[in-house]
């Protein structure tokens, strides 16, 4: 018997082994260990033979890793899919399904423990009273009525060490009684702490769906009921009780015996909504996060695997959990640029792949946004997607209506750039204060001036890695490149003339927060951005002393915009509107329109009203206009319309090919070379480029970039192109490497 093995590695082959004889556990889709070269790698089976026909020698397995496959049947047919439309091998799509442990030189393995049940002659209601009666010592009563309490607390067999630590017991006690025949022990698979209850469930408030969220639930239950493949947009506005329609509608999925994934854009910003899944559905909800350890992504696998969960909440990778039964798969924020996987390849959009694996499954995908994507926006008026509505706020009493915030423009034309708060916004976040209520204020660019400048000649310090200009940290004085990591002091002297002032242009989070700390000095204010979010859950820890009332202003990045339930908030300040405006990319108007709504959403969502400033230098700019109007609709069909016009997506199809290398002409000329093939294999399609990057150098690597477009309902295989190209061009320069996106988000 041969085994075909894929690696998790960027190429396209797959390797042919030996099974010797004797060898157990060799499936397809079980994971393993085989010789690679000198190395030892971990590799998934992806088909069986009984010759090795036209391959030559081939090498023995080594070990195979699983009881159960790690790989199941329909998670095979995803892997097929996602390699051909990404253009990636299975090894890459392999690497990002599993956790790290799972694929390495030294993979993971189960851990077995010792727990300890009541042997069956005892497991009977009246057990223990008879057991105390028969047993003479205190020891031995202790560790039965000790396994008795974890029974009532609903916690089948213990482990022996905690069960021994509850009654304050040895060994040699538990041993009498496994000899007498009371007790049994057994080897378990061991899981992590944390893993089966990793979080805090928040209590259940009492609530009736309103009527657009009943006849939301309505249509998607029907499709639940059928047991069908349909993709739903739900387009709820801000509060408007989106969660409650995807806990329902999960709670039904489970009723009928099948399983569900439930997609949120960054887990460490959203701990509200995982905490109001556990208070729902408990310990049979997983929960994926980056804050977990390796070993507990892996045993979390492994349950889901082994269907210890009837649900998992998680970020972009979750979509690709090894849940059976799949009935249901919910999209939250659907429009959030954090499910597009930038690297490695496979270089997926989680949308995406969780409608085709909806699709796949028989099963209701709901994709949720307050501003949806223009791709999902119209794949929901041309009847791909079934459109449902929230358009109003859900109601937090029986009589009190809640409404979306008032939103108001300041124009800072005029106003020095010295000041980050426009009298209007200075004046409101007073007035919010003297009342206790919260502010939320967003400026979507970290540190404390983002261009140092010379005030003589202009000259600004540049990353020695990297072709951007460095940020001035107030914290430590320090410069800091955003792209590589790399710090250097501030000199007082410029380096291109020798002037000994230098002046910070342009604002930071870090800017903000002094500013505040000077006009309002009895306030408290958390900072939240990269800088204060690096250690291990500082995001629910510093969200949660604002929850609490432990503050009374946020400032922040784009983490602020994310979707937060604070009932005391009643102002949101937007520092500077105009920074994503000026990018040379068709999404930049799309992105600032949802940035701004999604932060103005926090404002006034429950009994106190809400206010919304927006400060810009662009106040003309149409874009602001519909985000003040809370104008979705609009905005969509004249971005569309210019988008139709140019056969951007969704009207057309796009791939962004990007170069990397440490050599600039090397680069260029690969480039080059690459985009010239390119044309002659897409004919028919644009192919525009190369360039260079819009930052041409990261971490010494030299960038350019091309762009093939062609339009929606073309018989272009862009992915076929792009195959023929790269086996075509073989081997690359020394160093340099290719990357394909399909579907980019955004070519910097």
């Amino acid at each position: 018997m041969f085994a075909e093995v894929a690696f998790p590695l960027p190429l396209p082959k797959f390797f042919i082994y030996r099974v010797p004889p004797g060898m157990s556990g060799v499936d397809v889709g079980a994971r393993v260990l085989a010789p690679f070269g000198p190395r030892r790698m971990t590799g998934i089976v992806t088909d069986l033979r009984r010759d090795a026909a036209g391959v030559g020698q081939t090498k023995d397995l080594l070990a195979a890793l699983d009881t159960l496959p790690s790989v199941s049947a329909e998670l095979f047919d995803l892997v097929r899919w996602m390699a051909d439309y990404y253009v990636c091998s299975w090894g890459e799509v392999f690497r990002v399904m599993m956790p790290a442990g799972m694929l390495s030189g030294n993979p993971a393995k189960t851990r077995v423990e010792r727990r300890v049940r009541f042997a069956p002659a005892w497991r009977h209601a009246k057990a223990v009273d008879a057991l105390r009666a028969d047993l003479r010592g205190p020891r031995q009563i202790a560790v039965i009525e000790s396994l008795a309490g974890y029974a009532a607390e609903g916690l089948q067999d213990p482990r022996q060490a905690d069960l021994l630590a509850r009654a304050g017991a040895a060994f040699p006690t538990l041993r009498s009684l496994v000899q007498r025949g009371v007790l049994e022990i057994v080897e378990a698979e061991a899981v992590r702490a944390g893993v089966i209850d990793a979080g805090k469930a928040e209590a259940l408030p009492d609530r009736t769906l309103h009527p657009a969220q009943a006849e939301a639930l309505h249509a998607v239950s029907a499709c639940i009921d059928a047991g069908r493949f349909h993709p739903f947009l739900l387009h709820g506005v801000t509060g408007s009780g989106k969660t409650e329609v995807y806990i329902e509608a999960l709670k039904q999925t489970i009723g009928r015996g099948r399983t569900g994934i439930v997609l949120v854009p960054e887990i460490a910003l959203t701990p509200q909504i995982v905490r109001r899944f556990r208070a729902h559905f408990g310990s049979r909800i997983a929960v994926f996060h980056s804050g977990m350890s390796a070993g507990e992504r892996f045993d979390t696998w492994r349950l889901l695997r082994a269907g210890r969960f009837d649900a998992v909440v998680g970020p972009r990778s979750a979509v690709l959990a090894p849940l059976s039964n799949l009935g249901l798969l919910v999209v939250d924020e659907e429009h959030g640029q954090s499910y597009k996987q930038q690297n490695p390849a496979p270089r997926y959009h989680a949308r995406d792949v969780a409608v085709m694996r909806a699709r796949m499954n028989d099963a209701v995908c709901i994709l949720g946004s307050a501003t949806p994507s223009l791709e999902s926006h119209y794949n929901a008026h041309r009847g791909k997607y079934t459109l449902l509505s929230l358009p109003e706020r859900a109601r937090r009493s029986a009589d009190k209506p809640v409404s979306l915030p008032d939103v108001r423009i300041i124009d800072l034309r005029g106003t020095p750039s010295s000041t980050s708060l426009s009298p209007w916004l200075e004046k409101a976040i007073g007035e919010r204060l003297a009342r206790s209520e919260q502010i939320i204020l967003l400026q979507n660019r970290r540190g404390y001036a983002p261009l140092p400048e010379c005030v003589r000649c202009g000259w600004s310090p540049e990353c020695e890695d990297c072709s951007i200009t460095m940020v001035f940290h107030k914290s430590g004085n320090r410069l800091r490149c955003h792209y590589c990591g790399r710090t250097a002091p501030l000199h007082a002297r410029c380096s291109n003339c020798g002037e000994t002032s230098m002046e910070g242009f342009g604002t930071g989070t870090q800017r903000v927060e002094e500013e505040l700390e000077t006009r309002f000095p009895e306030a408290r204010i958390i900072r939240m951005d990269l800088d204060t979010t690096s250690a291990k859950d500082a995001h629910e820890l510093l969200l949660r002393r604002f929850e609490e009332g432990h503050a009374d202003i946020l400032v922040g990045t784009q983490m602020v915009a994310k979707g937060f339930d604070f009932e005391r908030v009643t102002l949101v300040g937007v520092i500077n509107a105009d920074i994503g405006l000026l990018l040379p990319d068709f999404r930049a108007e799309e992105r600032t329109y949802q940035l701004l709504s999604q932060v103005a959403g926090r404002a006034g969502r429950a009994s106190l009203p809400g206010e919304v400033v927006i400060q810009t230098r662009n106040p003309d700019r149409p874009v602001l206009r519909y985000a003040r109007d809370h104008d979705y609709e609009t905005f969509a069909a004249r971005q569309l319309a210019e988008r139709r016009a140019l056969f951007y997506p969704p009207f057309g199809r796009m791939a962004g090919i990007a170069f990397r290398g440490p050599r600039a002409r090397d680069v260029a000329d690969l480039a080059r070379r690459w985009t010239d093939a390119l044309r002659k294999e897409a004919a028919g399609a644009q192919v525009m480029g190369p360039e260079e990057a819009f930052i041409s150098r990261v971490k010494k690597q030299y960038r350019y970039h091309s762009i093939v477009k062609c339009r929606r309902g073309d018989r272009i295989s862009l992915q076929e192109a792009l195959r023929t190209v790269e086996e075509r061009m073989g081997s690359l320069p020394a160093g340099c490497r290719v990357n394909i996106d399909i579907d980019p988000v955004g070519f910097f």
